[in-house]
């Protein structure tokens, strides 16, 4: 009787540990990274309540950050899929460290003095960026000037040329310049 009992356990104890353990799925919210000040190389965002992370390779990139002569400032984040581009960009000049910038359309032409943000989806023709009144924000959280690393946090909304709008929330980068 002790080996049937004894014989049993180690089947009972067996089949549990084969059991596949239910991973804990993470909110769209926790698959973004943190918000860090050690030049990590990181960015993300939640794009209408999903998770938007660089992903996929991209000729030129699917992370790039630039502060050219402390002036202008670039963040740009892609997703590459099979058939389908996807991105973030965001311009600015002239960052100061805990300033909030609004990202508005101002001298799009050029670039220079802008304050800009952007999703686009080219395969769908689809361009949505901000506007004089359908705007956003940029704060700038931290700046290490001698190890060319700069943090921060955004947020914006943006339509395309028929009104649909693009929410994008929770970002934040941290990167090498």
């Amino acid at each position: 009787m002790k080996k049937i009992l004894l014989s049993f356990t180690i089947f009972v104890i067996t089949i549990t540990s084969c059991e596949k353990k239910d991973t804990p799925t993470l909110t769209p919210l926790q698959q973004l990274p943190p918000a860090i000040k050690i030049g990590a190389n990181t960015a993300g965002c939640l794009v209408n309540g999903e998770a938007f992370l660089p992903k996929g390779h991209f000729s030129t990139g699917n992370l790039k950050c630039f502060y050219i002569n402390q002036k202008d400032f670039s963040l740009g984040i892609a997703q590459v899929f099979k058939d389908t581009f996807r991105g973030i960009y965001i311009y600015d000049t002239n960052l100061e460290i805990n300033k909030t910038y609004q990202l508005t359309n101002k001298d799009l032409v050029s670039l220079k003095n802008s304050k800009y943000a952007k999703y686009e989806d080219p395969y769908s023709s689809n361009f949505y960026q901000t506007t004089s009144k359908i705007t956003g924000e940029l704060t700038i959280t931290h700046h290490d000037y001698n190890n060319a690393i700069i943090s921060g946090t955004f947020w914006f909304d943006a339509v395309n040329n028929i009104g649909e709008k693009v929410e994008v929330r929770e970002g934040r980068f941290d990167m090498k310049y």
